[in-house]
């Protein structure tokens, strides 16, 4: 026998499991979903429909977290994402907690999602990055390549963080940072014109980060002013804003006043 499945997992039958997988009991897996050879997934995962899951990945496995204590808990990834070869996805701490990863990602090679992750939709999380406990990616944010992400810490919407670039604060929609420590440097102009954004939206994206980034505005005068604004762009900014529990990521160089920036 060349893999172990458990006759207790929820195996859809157009499912398709490599040579030497292991899927234990508490599992599911929707409909044609394919799994390479040599992958784990552990007990309390559960894989949604169209899926591809690279050899040597291990799905569901436990947190690397002092607090749990084996408390059941779940990894719920939903459809058509495509997991490549030996990333690790954990499931989360505490008792009935879930790590959620949405649908349509791209997950690369050897990047770990810790535990209480929750990834949206059309997330590209690129080789080698690294995602601490409790962070929240928004929907078609990227990630680059050796990035690592401080525990708490949300990417926006739309976000991009690039390459060997650590992140310790909240990155707001629409933007991009690098470096280490990250520094806001710009807009993520390409994702948005990639994901369909006219030209009339992006500047109004530039109209609310010159209005965060290069006022002398109180936190609560550009609070005001976003609210004011007719526009879902600057709708989203200041639900990211009122939602940061970390403090927004300052931008390079910047001036701005902290009060408005930090939110912690």
């Amino acid at each position: 026998m060349d893999f172990l499945v458990s006759g207790k997992a929820e195996i859809d039958a157009s499912a398709v499991i490599g040579p030497y997988s292991i899927i234990e009991d508490d599992v599911v897996i929707g409909c044609r979903t394919r799994i390479g050879s040599h992958v784990i997934i552990r007990n309390g995962t559960v894989i949604g429909k169209n899926n591809v899951i690279s050899a040597g990945a291990q799905i569901g496995v436990e947190p690397q977290d002092y607090h749990f204590k084996g408390e059941r808990s779940y990894c719920v990834i939903g459809d058509n994402n495509v997991i490549r070869e030996y990333a690790t996805i954990s499931r989360a701490t505490g008792e009935g907690s879930k790590t959620l990863i949405g649908n349509n990602n791209f997950i690369m090679t050897y990047v770990h999602v810790a535990h209480n992750n929750v990834i949206g939709d059309g997330v590209v999380v690129s080789s080698i990055a690294q995602l601490g406990g409790h962070v929240e990616i928004g929907d078609h944010a990227y990630i680059g390549g050796h990035a690592g992400i401080h525990q708490f810490c949300r990417v926006g919407k739309y976000a991009m963080l690039g390459a060997k670039s650590y992140l310790n604060k909240d990155l707001p929609p629409f933007l991009l940072a690098s470096g280490n420590g990250a520094k806001v440097c710009g807009l993520n102009t390409t994702g948005l014109l990639r994901n369909l954004f006219s030209w009339e939206e992006i500047e109004e994206i530039k109209n609310v980060m010159r209005l965060l980034y290069r006022s002398e505005r109180t936190l609560a005068q550009c609070k005001e002013m976003l609210e004011k604004r007719n526009s879902c762009q600057a709708h989203e900014f200041l639900k990211f804003i009122e939602g940061s529990k970390r403090g927004i990521l300052l931008k390079e160089n910047s001036s701005a006043v902290t009060e408005i920036l930090s939110l912690s």
